[in-house]
């Protein structure tokens, strides 16, 4: 069915009809790392001349917004007029309003009861002393005790009711406040008037664009040791700010990052000219002047720019985890409600099994302990950097970042200590002399070693122990390095690094291996060495 679309951009202002409003309700959003596109769908009846809707949030751009109808229904002018939260008290119906209502009408029931009770207590005491006087002396104790008992049980209501009382105030003291920061942050509503002709009931979809909204990824990485399986969760956090609530919508979500620019700069000519020599006018004799004093501010104002600080900034996202990143989009299965507010929402994007290595790493020279790493294969896709929160076997071990693009060939996710390997570093050697012909040259030896003990249980599979060592390069021709290492590293230039030496070597459960590295850097007597330690 062809649609026809209607840009705000191209309408005239319209003469307001009589008409009551119309309901709509937001059907889809697309949501950007900066942004959000709504859509909202509003139905007209047959023969309608116009659609009302109110209550529209006042934060959303006005020149993005475009109507799309369906052949059969002619579309006019539309008119946008933007009033403050006082004058448009019905549109108070979202659902902290109600919440707000419902708590407040329970603490009027509960007030009027409690005071319903100071005047029977008032009448009971009243009634105690005239009684007490009026009645015969057979008949005094029966009257005290019934006024007793009644003074009692409508003390005992009184002091629940003060308990209540205390416990609603604590529910809506909250709420009060985020009713008035939302009043705040969007103290205007919107109501639009579009003209319009149609000879049956159609629906019509609405698209406008605002910027208080955005999402930032994240993800979940569950690793089981046993087989080295590594499930690679995508989640996404997003928030909207947009002055209302997003039920049940259906949500899609972009990298893409729509701008201003769409297109390069204009290219021009180089043109190449011989400059002309410009007589320069005599400098004028220059006069000293004092600075002028500052202009003490007055006591009680705020500057312009302390006052922006001062003022409550709405959330920002760090659109910068997008770079880099071809245009994806997440369309997710289920309809969603992402609600107008600070908080975020964790909604679930699918999950990936990838086939990893665990190895445990060993850096002797930065910590005397073991980790867990798992090694594997990039996963294919697009993989926004992100924050990343890490399992092991069922148990949360803490968090890292996910960064596909910026790894290297492999993607390695570290997944916290392994207690069970034990990791002794031996005091360094260190040794210092004169060498070759009269001593022109001088020599320093360095001795290390690092014992490595696998005191997982008996029986346990063997681990994948790796151990990485920053061994000294040399920069200039003039400076000798010499090395020795025992056993054989498996590499000296781990990752395309001269120097990083590596091993890596199966360790059985119980079985225990000694490392040694020795160096000997020798140079001219004189040079003044630069890294030496």
């Amino acid at each position: 069915m062809k649609s026809k679309f209607l840009s705000i951009a191209t309408l005239l202002p319209a003469l307001a009809l009589a008409q009551s409003p119309s309901s709509s309700r937001i059907d889809e959003v697309l949501v950007y790392p900066g942004g959000a596109q709504v859509t909202r769908l509003a139905t007209v009846a047959a023969g309608a001349r116009e659609l009302v809707l109110n209550c529209l949030s006042a934060r959303f751009d006005p020149d993005s917004l475009q109507v799309e109808a369906p052949a059969g229904v002619n579309l006019g002018p539309v008119q946008l007029e933007t009033l403050p939260r006082e004058r448009a008290p019905e549109c108070a119906h979202g659902p902290l309003d109600e919440q707000l209502r419902k708590l407040e009408q329970q603490r009027d029931q509960l007030t009027a009861e409690s005071s319903a009770l100071d005047a029977s207590l008032g009448y009971l005491k009243a009634l105690g002393s005239g009684e007490a006087r009026a009645t015969p002396a057979t008949g005094i104790g029966a009257t005290a005790d019934s006024i007793r008992k009644a003074a009692q049980e409508a003390l005992l209501r009184q002091a629940q009711l003060k308990r209540q009382l205390e416990d609603l105030d604590k529910q809506l003291a909250p709420l009060q406040g985020e009713r008035d920061r939302l009043a705040t942050a969007n103290p205007q509503w919107r109501s639009l008037r579009l003209r319009l002709s149609t000879t049956r009931e159609a629906e019509l979809k609405l698209h406008y664009r605002l910027t208080q909204a955005g999402w930032a990824p994240s993800y979940r990485a569950m690793l089981d040791t046993a087989t080295g399986a590594v499930t690679l969760e995508r989640l996404a956090q997003v928030s909207q700010q947009s002055g209302e609530d997003w039920k049940n919508v259906k949500l899609r979500l972009s990298t893409a990052q729509p701008s201003s620019k769409v297109g390069p700069n204009p290219v021009w000519p180089w043109t190449l000219d011989i400059a002309r020599p410009v007589a320069m006018p005599a400098a004028p004799a220059m006069e000293m002047r004092a600075a002028p004093a500052p202009v003490p501010a007055k006591p009680g104002l705020m500057s312009l720019a302390a006052s922006r600080v001062a003022e409550a900034e709405p959330e920002r996202f760090d659109l910068s985890v997008f770079q880099g990143s071809f245009a994806t989009e997440f369309m997710l299965p289920l309809r969603v409600t992402v609600d107008s507010g600070t908080q975020r929402s964790s909604l679930g994007l699918g999950s990936e099994k990838i086939q990893a290595r665990v190895l445990t790493r060993v850096q002797p020279q930065g910590e005397a302990a073991a980790y867990l790493v798992a090694d594997a294969p990039k996963p294919a896709g697009a993989w926004p950097r992100g924050a990343l929160q890490l399992v092991r076997d069922g148990a949360l071990v803490g968090g890292s970042t996910l960064d596909v693009a910026g790894s290297d060939e492999r993607l390695e996710l570290p997944f916290g200590r392994d207690e069970a390997v034990r990791v002794q570093v031996e005091p360094e050697q260190r040794n210092a002399g004169n060498t070759g012909f009269i001593g022109a040259r001088a020599e320093h030896r360095y001795a290390r070693a690092w014992m490595v003990e696998n005191r997982h249980a008996a029986g346990s599979s063997p681990i994948t122990l790796q151990l990485v060592e920053a061994a000294p390069v040399s920069q200039h021709e003039d400076i000798k390095v010499q090395t020795q290492f025992s056993p054989a590293p498996a590499t000296q230039a781990w990752r395309k690094q001269p120097g990083l030496v590596m091993w890596e070597l199966p360790l059985a459960a119980g079985q225990s291996l000694r490392f040694t590295a020795e160096y000997v850097i020798s140079a001219p007597k004189e040079a003044q060495v630069s890294g030496l330690r």
